[in-house]
């Protein structure tokens, strides 16, 4: 029991950790942009003349949340046109989330909160919000400007101290690293990222609201950019003085982007993602961003042997302006002929072990009839009652979520509690009950990983569901996501009471609909309809009508002979996989201790160990 408190006294802190619990209602965070409330907000800003302009993810306008804004008795002093340039400081409200954000002020809220500032007259007893200054203080006291030693350390071929220096780098000789500074869209210092050169390792540190921008502007106003996934790549391109593009950054990798970024990329009318797909999981998250960044004006330069990233690029001496003439739109209005095709067919040839997906290591023999764990899929895990479905599928989750593959999980059958102390349990491999001096160590590293939790609970019905998914895809690029387990969103659905398989059914519906729509793998776990003890689960066993074997790409069952034969095991059962066509079984031995269905690891040391 007090380790479960202390679970759950970790779960809580959102302030300080990446892993967080979502609501159906959250104070700071809307789940999604009320259309109505939008629309009428934006009426009233016409109304009003308040500056207000709509661009690709953000409508911008000025910002009358905090004291900056002058304006004692709070009555407005209209702009001369709702298209002249804001008076004070520009805000931006995402279109998708509705969050107000002043990159100025550092003030972040709900559309539904902002409102009242742009009333006239301003509510009874309104207050605005004190302006929270940006003060970002570097970790690193000791930087100078970089040394012909720290390019040598580099190693591209080339390059200067000077050109390092322009675009704005700085040299840590004690720690042997690189350093640039992360801004926000109203230029102000939020952050830092560094490139450690024994290892090549990079680090992001920025502040706990504020998420910003590596960005190289070069001579002139520039309306197109190229945006990067590393450091190495972002020295390489901005050091070559590309007369047409900005180079941009990206501060997590192609892991996250926050919505905190959108505000910077509002400019640009081009976005062209040149990427280095250095793991699997991030083989397609370019198609992601896009998605968030507005596809239209995104363009994508696929990773082949003849369009490689970057600092590749460099070191074969290809043209990188050559390669940048090339980039294609990453949305196909049609799609009509192979000549279309032709680059993302041979891209996916020369790339077919991250196409394939993100390896499991604990499961190596589900990589092997899997190939890999792949976005966009959808994947149906039963098996009897007390057989360990969710023992297995948080395993299954887990090992993903150390790879980094960003999680949600929604358990309705389970507590959030329960279900961290188990993940906790298999990711330290042993129980802390007796070791709790351990358990802040083991809870801050757990804290790292890129899992996050809904904190639905029971039966709950679809929609709020969905809009929690979906928020958090958006926010947070989520690219898996379990549901535990389906049972518990049925017979709560006013359109289909009394028809639980019509119900069912939708709901099938509507995850296969998410994971294309969003590419994003769904982990669906269910119940099997009422078998005898001794048959083996078939794809029929699952509960419901056929459609949710029709719909998944990957059947698991779980096959549990204990209590049927002398000698009978449990085993994962791979009884449909639409991507290879490979079926087989996996042996599940338990072990208690680590809560694990992989084979035995040897124990991690603990943090007294030297």
């Amino acid at each position: 029991m007090r380790l479960a408190g202390l679970i759950k006294q970790s779960l809580l802190r959102v302030n300080k950790t990446r892993c967080r619990l979502y609501a159906t209602s959250v104070d700071s965070e809307a789940l999604a942009l009320d259309t109505r409330e939008y629309l009428d907000f934006k009426k009233q800003l016409r109304q009003h003349n308040v500056f207000n302009k709509d661009g690709y993810t953000c409508l911008q306008l000025e910002c009358r949340l905090c004291e900056r804004y002058n304006n004692n008795n709070h009555q407005f002093q209209p702009a001369a046109a709702s298209t002249a340039r804001a008076q004070g400081p520009q805000a931006y409200i995402n279109k998708r989330t509705g969050a107000f954000i002043c990159p100025q002020c550092d003030v972040k809220t709900t559309l539904s909160q902002a409102i009242a500032a742009y009333q006239a007259p301003a509510p009874i007893g309104y207050r605005r919000a004190p302006i929270q200054n940006i003060d970002y203080t570097s970790r690193f006291p000791n930087l100078v400007d970089v040394t012909p030693e720290a390019c040598e350390a580099l190693g591209i071929k080339g390059l200067k101290e000077a050109q390092l220096n322009a675009i704005g780098a700085k040299y840590d000789a004690e720690q042997q690293l690189l350093h640039f500074e992360l801004r926000n869209a109203a230029q102000h210092l939020v952050g830092e990222k560094v490139l450690h050169l024994e290892d090549r390792r990079e680090e992001t540190l920025q502040g706990s609201s504020c998420s910003g921008l590596l960005l190289h502007t070069g001579a002139g106003n520039k309306s197109k950019a190229v945006l990067v996934s590393n450091l190495i790549d972002y020295i390489v391109l901005a050091t070559q003085n590309i007369e047409t593009h900005c180079i941009i950054c990206l501060p997590h990798a192609l892991q996250q982007l926050p919505q905190e970024c959108l505000p910077a990329l509002e400019r640009f009318k081009e976005l062209v993602f040149w990427l280095h797909y250095d793991n699997t999981h991030s083989w397609d998250a370019a198609r992601a961003f896009a998605q968030k960044m507005d596809e239209k004006r995104c363009l994508l330069i696929r990773p082949t042997e003849t369009e490689p990233a970057p600092h590749v690029a460099l070191r074969k001496r290809l043209n990188v302006r050559h390669i940048l003439a090339k980039a294609t739109p990453v949305r196909h209005k049609s799609i009509t002929t192979f000549s279309a095709l032709r680059n993302d067919i041979l891209s996916e040839l020369q790339n077919i072990e991250k196409v394939n997906g993100v390896k499991w290591k604990r499961f190596p023999v589900l990589n092997k009839l899997l190939k890999g764990h792949r976005k966009g899929e959808l994947t149906i895990l039963t098996g009897p009652t007390g057989s360990g479905k969710t023992t297995f599928t948080s395993e299954y989750s887990l090992d993903l979520a150390m790879q980094g593959v960003t999680t949600l999980w929604g358990s309705f059958e389970i507590r959030n509690t329960r279900l961290a102390a188990t993940l906790l349990r298999q990711f330290v491999g042993y129980p802390l009950d007796d070791k709790l001096q351990e358990f802040d160590h083991w809870a801050t590293e757990f804290e790292r990983l890129p899992m996050y939790f809904m904190t639905f609970h029971g039966q709950q019905p679809l929609k709020p569901v969905l809009e929690a998914i979906e928020h958090a895809q958006y926010v947070h690029d989520i690219a898996h996501v379990i549901i535990d387990n389906l049972q518990f969103m049925m017979g709560v659905s006013s359109s289909h009471r009394g028809d639980k398989f019509w119900e069912q059914d939708a709901i099938i519906a509507a995850f296969r609909g998410f994971a294309t729509k969003h590419n994003v793998h769904v982990t669906l776990v269910m119940h099997p309809r009422k078998e005898r003890q001794e048959d083996e689960l078939t794809t029929s066993s699952v509960f419901g009508t056929a459609k949710a074997t029709q719909e998944a790409d990957n059947v698991l069952i779980i096959q549990d002979k204990r209590l049927t034969a002398v000698r009978g095991k449990k085993y994962l059962q791979v009884a449909k996989n639409r991507y290879s066509g490979d079926l087989g079984i996996m042996p599940l031995e338990f072990d208690k201790d680590a809560l694990s269905y992989a084979k035995r690891r040897r124990d991690k040391a603990t943090p007294n160990d030297s």
